[in-house]
This record gives C-alpha cells, structure tokens and sequence, in this order.
C-alpha cells in the first residue's frame, strides 16, 4: 500500500471466511502489529487467528495492517512519515470499505493488540470510540505513561522517536485519554485490559486500572500469571471471546 502517511510503501494482510454471502458486511477484526513490516519478533497475530479458525467460525474480516516502522499508533508531531493513526483512518479503513463487504459502522470495527499494539488498541478506542467497537490490551506499553519501573527505560527519549513533543504525546497518553474521554465508552464494558505478573508494566497496570475504577468506566481487567511475551503464549483465546461476542 502507498500512504501518504509512511516514509514507504507498506503491506495490509486480509484474512477472509472461507465463504463470502452475497450482499452481507463483515465485522472487522483489526490485529495491530508489535513491530514494523516484515518483523515477527514476538510471533504473528493474524497467523494465530488463522490457527484458531476466527475468522471463518465467527464470520469475521480480520486484517492486520502494517507500519513503516515500530507503531504507537500515534501521529508523530515532528515526523510526516510516522501518522500511524492517519494511516489506520485515512488509508487502510477506506481502502477496505472500497474492496471488501466490511460493516462501515463503530460495531463492526475490534481492535486486538499487545505490548506496542496494546497502547494502540486502548488509544485507537479511547479517541475514537465513535468509530471502534471494543478493544483488548495485553500487557501494553505502560511504562511511557506511568513512568518507568525498571532500569534503563528512558522515557523521555521514548517519547521524543515516537511521539515527538511531550504536548502531542498527552493527546495519546492512556491516562490523560481515561480522564478526559473515557466516559465517551459509555456503559458497555468495551475495554478489556490484561497485566501479566512478573512484567515490568504490571505496576502501571494495576495503576491504570485503579484509574478507570476511579472514573467510573466500565472495563474488564486480569492480572494474570507470568507468560511470554508473545502472540502465542495463551492470552489470545479469552481476549478474542470478550472481542467477538455479539
């Protein structure tokens, strides 16, 4: 795909049921990438998906777009060729509702992510909740929000590559987002959070959701036991259940 939101050319993965029915629009299951295009570092969501038959028993277009490099799903203020949130809106959605039968409305629109695509899917929902459905977090990128719990992180220089100024940054951070537009998500519980013992975010985590317990939004959290950190650890098959659910 050519965007005019990314310094190059990236790819989009769509992964259809089986059979399409004649005049029928589809939910869509978007799985947000960890890395940049081409990098499977932590496993491959989409592939898990597959592996799971998600898309074909649930009857779902599940489509895994990709970054020309590490996404936060944020548009940079400083760089023209990281707008990864324009990019998702602006070129990958249309393209879709031009060339496949994908439901166009807020209900028809899931969001799945982890670590980096975890803070994209929460942010993705928290800004947009006219135009996403529900979101599952596992074990997101927290510590740019709440500040480091372990040696080395730098913050600040995180928040300079990815975000560029510490003002644009406050548009996407989780816990200013959770204060000023969380009660956009209404009464429904379309937020499902996941903390992992023995991670480095699992404090921010239990802080965040502390945070939407005092704000009064309806959410679902687990702090659960330690697994890898990857697509294929096991946290995939409760996450896709909340998402999938009519």
């Amino acid at each position: 795909m050519k965007s005019p939101y990314q310094e190059r050319e990236t790819s989009l993965r769509v992964l259809l049921p089986d059979e399409l029915k004649e005049g029928k629009h589809y939910r869509v299951l978007f799985v947000l990438p960890v890395h940049e295009d081409g990098l499977f570092k932590h496993g491959d969501g989409l592939v898990e998906v597959q592996k799971a038959n998600i898309h074909d028993k649930h009857q779902l277009i599940c489509v895994a777009p990709a970054f020309s490099s590490k996404p936060w799903f944020a548009d940079h203020d400083q760089n023209p060729g990281k707008l990864d949130e324009s990019h998702l809106l602006k070129t990958v959605i249309p393209f879709l509702e031009t060339n496949y039968p994908v439901r166009a409305d807020r209900k028809g629109r899931l969001l799945i992510g982890f670590s980096k695509s975890g803070w994209g899917a929460m942010t993705l929902l928290l800004r947009h909740p006219d135009k996403f459905h529900k979101a599952v977090g596992w074990d997101p990128g927290i510590r740019v929000d709440m500040g480091p719990f372990d040696p080395g992180y730098d913050r600040e220089e995180r928040i300079r590559r990815d975000f560029g100024s510490e003002e644009n940054f406050e548009k996407f951070r989780i816990s200013t987002l959770l204060k000023t537009r969380g009660k956009e998500l209404g009464d429904e519980v379309r937020l499902f959070y996941f903390s992992r013992d023995g991670s480095p975010r699992a404090l921010g985590g239990a802080r965040i959701h502390n945070l939407m317990v005092h704000e009064g939004i309806p959410h679902r959290y687990v702090m659960e036991a330690y697994r890898e950190h990857r697509w294929d650890s096991g946290w995939m098959p409760e996450a896709l259940e909340f998402l999938i659910r009519e």
